[in-house]
């Protein structure tokens, strides 16, 4: 009886792990093998421990991944537009996406800052809080997990046509 309650402990941990993740979607716009990293628009993925894996499943490797290659990232901020990567999966591309919690927000300049990814939000962004409710940008708060859909405009900045608090 134990033994089925540590392993239910330990799927539960698992599970609650992967989706608190932090997340960003893009496109590579650089790569360096020898410090195994990747960048999505100035955003370093340490890729080092990462588990990296193509559209069907199958394992690649850091070398497998080109310039301008979509991928999703999932792992933990670890500073300022840098991430720490648990699974890096090469995907078709999609538009360009960052998950995480916000550090800061500017409500008149309409930007939210997440690990020093600036995500600017436009005025006919889609801003959505808990039960699919439409919000107004002034509602969030440092903190919120969110979730920012996109596209990459700069080095560390994405703009996003919708913010979803997580």
């Amino acid at each position: 009886m134990c033994r089925i309650g540590i392993i239910t402990l330990l799927i539960v941990f698992t599970v609650i792990g992967v989706c608190l993740a932090d997340k960003i979607k893009g496109n590579v716009s650089s790569v360096d093998a020898s410090k195994k990293t990747l960048q999505i628009s100035g955003v370093t993925i340490k890729a080092a421990d990462a588990w990296i894996e193509n559209e069907q499943d199958y394992p690649l490797l850091l070398k497998d991944i080109a310039l301008g290659d979509y991928i999703e990232v999932g792992g933990k901020f670890t500073g300022l537009s840098e991430i720490k990567a648990r699974k890096i999966d090469r995907k078709m591309p999609e538009c360009g996406v960052v998950n995480g919690k916000i550090a800061s927000i500017d409500a008149k300049k309409r930007e939210i800052i997440i690990s020093g990814i600036t995500v600017k939000v436009p005025v006919d962004a889609w801003l959505e809080g808990p039960g699919h409710v439409r919000i107004p940008l002034e509602l969030f708060a440092p903190g919120y997990s969110v979730q920012c859909k996109g596209e990459w405009t700069g080095i560390s900045e994405l703009t996003a046509f919708k913010v979803v608090v997580d």
